[in-house]
């Protein structure tokens, strides 16, 4: 009798040890998300190694042979940096620069006179709708209109923004969230 309960207790955890370590991916991730660094202290990480005045363009997560880490894509003067920071300890991994060419080119485009909303404007209209810190506002033409391209980073990750530029109406968003779950690709996807 001691004997087969003894087997029913070695197969019982054998049985859990192969649901445990057969988990899909994706709950794996979930469980590992809360453990995260956040995409705004990743920015201020990234900013302090290429110095507090650079400008945060971007956040990613992203992740490359089993490691999941932020993609930070920053200007400062007439550089552009990536650095990329370890999403769970917050170290720096890689950082590369190269030099802008379009740095001295302000718009690529003279404001057009129907264009009522200044970048400013857009940028507050965002950070209405979307709470953070705004990254970035630019007038951009799509499909024959004016909108502003804003990016706003988060505590989740970076949401973009289309903001009309004559009425102000948010026409796109897009949110790149840290509890996103992984395709195949290694690619972040929207899936619950």
């Amino acid at each position: 009798m001691k004997r087969n309960y003894t087997l029913r207790v070695t197969a019982a955890t054998v049985l859990l040890g192969v649901t445990v370590t057969g988990a899909s991916a994706n709950t794996v991730w979930a469980a590992k998300s809360t453990d995260l660094i956040g995409a705004a202290t990743a920015a201020n990480i990234a900013k302090k190694a290429v110095g507090n005045h650079a400008q945060v363009k971007d956040v990613e997560l992203e992740r490359e042979n089993g490691r999941i880490y932020y993609e930070v894509e920053l200007q400062q003067g007439n550089k552009d940096w990536d650095i990329d920071v370890d999403a769970y300890t917050g170290k720096t991994i890689r950082s590369h620069s190269e030099l802008n060419d379009d740095s001295n080119d302000k718009s690529i485009f003279n404001k057009p006179s129907h264009v009522t909303i200044t970048e400013k404007q857009a940028g507050q209209i965002a950070l209405k709708n979307v709470p953070g810190t705004l990254l970035s506002a630019k007038l951009d033409k799509d499909d024959g209109r004016f909108v502003y391209d804003v990016k706003v980073l988060t505590d989740e990750g970076t949401v973009e923004l289309e903001i009309h530029a004559t009425s102000g109406a948010i026409v796109n968003m897009d949110e790149d969230f840290d509890d996103n779950h992984y395709d195949d690709d290694h690619n972040v996807s929207l899936r619950p």
